[in-house]
Order: C-alpha cells, then structure tokens, then sequence
C-alpha cells in the first residue's frame, strides 16, 4: 500500500512529497513540530499536544492559524487513509520558503507536512519493557520548552546510547539532570516521585503532565525540583516518559543497577495507570 502524506493542503502518496531545497525548516530548522500517540483509533491527549503547538508557534512568531477540529479530520483522514490502527502521527509546520538569509521575511507562508508511523507501544502491562540508559552533556540551546526541530545535540547523544546498547541517553547541564533526548526523567527515592521543574531547561511533555494529574488523583508524593547525577544513581527507581514510549522503567544507568536491575512499584503501577486510560 503506498503511504499518503498530507502536504500544504494535500493528500499525496509519501514517495512523491516534496518541499522547496530553500524551505527554511530544511535550512535552519525554523520549525516546530508535534507527535501524537494514536492506540486502538484513539489519539492519546489530543488537546495537550495542540495546546503545545499553538504555544510553540508564536514563541518563535510562525504564522500559522489553525482550529483543533480541522487538524483533527486531516488526522482523521491519514488514519484511515494509512490504515493505522496503533502508532503515530508526526506533524512539522515551518515558517516556510525565502531566498536563504538568516534573518526571515514577515509573511511567508508556512509550510505544513503530516504523516503517520506505525509502532509498537511499551503497553503490555504484563510485560513492561525495562531499559538501559547512558548519562550524557546536555548541550542544546537554551529554550528547550518550545519544541522544535533543533535536535543536532539530541542525535548526537541517541546516537551514543545506540552504541552503547543503550535505550536512551540522560542529559546533563551544570551537575543536574534536565531531561533525555526525547523523553522527560522521573526518580523515585522514599516513595516521592521527583521530576526537573517546567522551565526552559526542559520541554514539558505532555504524557509528563498527564502523569502528573495520575499523581495527584491518587494522591501519590510530588517533588518538581532538580536533582544531580549522583541523585539519580542513588534512586529507588528511575523511569521516562513521552507519547512514543509512555512510562518506560529504567533498570540501569552506565554501569549502576537501579532497583537491582527490576521495576519499581511506583514505576508499575503509574505504567498500570497510565495505559488504562490511553
């Protein structure tokens, strides 16, 4: 089946989306961009992602007015178009097409591209994945709240994880862990969940905030506050969260067992929780 793509207002199969080699998404990642869960046909948090989006879009001043109802039946139509029952749906949107210079032209029209990923998510509660991690420089840029397509640091520090066999690597500013390339980081020490606080350091994931409304109807202990490396090895029980993996246990850091390389029982029962109502 060839895959369909929706491109600048069009439904196109994926092979044949093109944009401009002066885009400027594609020259200075002057882009913003969104992945929304979909399981069993339904998107997971919807309203939080495109709340994010909006937010991301006039941080960086890209002109792009859109209604949730309209973004929602262009999701509708791939799902269904694509045959997804179970996976993603990547939306970028960038400020669009200019002569090259650094500095942009007010009124272009942006350029917007949505397309589906089939995948597999950590929700088998009877056998939840639990991963390895590496620690690793946070060097991004400084306004890591607005999601963009800036991600050069973000690759470099998947990239050493991969080699390390490693799921995921968690990044480090100034002794105190932010957050993981593409997941935010929770510990667990004396039955209180800690987590960075929402700043600029990190971008506030949306499955992040979801798990703070759990925390707070099951009246479950909450520090947001930083904490350092040494923290994080000491831990009673480490684990990530994001659309894409959920609530993923981490088992061991470097070298360092957490919990003696098993799930934790917060990290279960929040994972419990969480996929319940996904």
């Amino acid at each position: 089946m060839n895959k369909i793509v929706y491109l600048n207002g069009k439904y196109i199969k994926f092979k044949s989306a093109k944009i401009s080699i002066e885009d400027r998404g594609f020259q200075f990642s002057d882009s913003v961009y969104e992945v929304i869960a979909v399981r069993n046909n339904n998107f997971i948090d919807i309203n939080f992602h495109l709340k994010r989006l909006r937010r991301s879009l006039n941080q960086i001043n890209i002109k792009y007015i859109f209604k949730y109802s309209d973004l929602i039946k262009i999701f509708l139509n791939l799902i269904k178009k694509n045959k997804l029952k179970s996976g993603l749906i990547y939306l970028q949107i960038t400020r669009g097409v200019q002569e090259r210079s650094h500095s942009y032209i007010d009124g272009l029209t942006p350029t917007i591209v949505i397309y589906t990923i089939f995948k597999k998510f950590n929700d088998n509660i009877n056998n939840i994945k639990c991963v390895k991690v590496i620690t690793y420089p946070d060097l991004r840029w400084l306004r890591r709240d607005i999601k963009t397509v800036s991600l050069l640091p973000n690759i470099l520090a998947a990239k050493a994880a991969e080699k390390k066999s490693a799921y995921e690597a968690i990044l480090i500013k100034n002794g105190y862990i932010t957050e993981a390339t593409s997941s935010n980081v929770w510990i667990v020490k004396k039955n209180v969940l800690i987590t960075h606080p929402s700043n600029s350091d990190i971008l506030r994931g949306v499955t992040r905030d979801r798990i703070k409304i759990l925390i707070n109807k099951y009246n479950l202990k909450l520090n947001e506050k930083k904490f350092t490396k040494t923290e994080l090895y000491k831990a009673d029980e480490v684990f990530l969260t994001s659309s894409s993996c959920f609530v993923t246990p981490v088992i061991k850091i470097d070298n360092k067992k957490i919990n003696n390389g098993k799930i934790g029982k917060l990290s279960y029962n929040l994972a419990k929780m969480y996929i319940s109502i996904t």
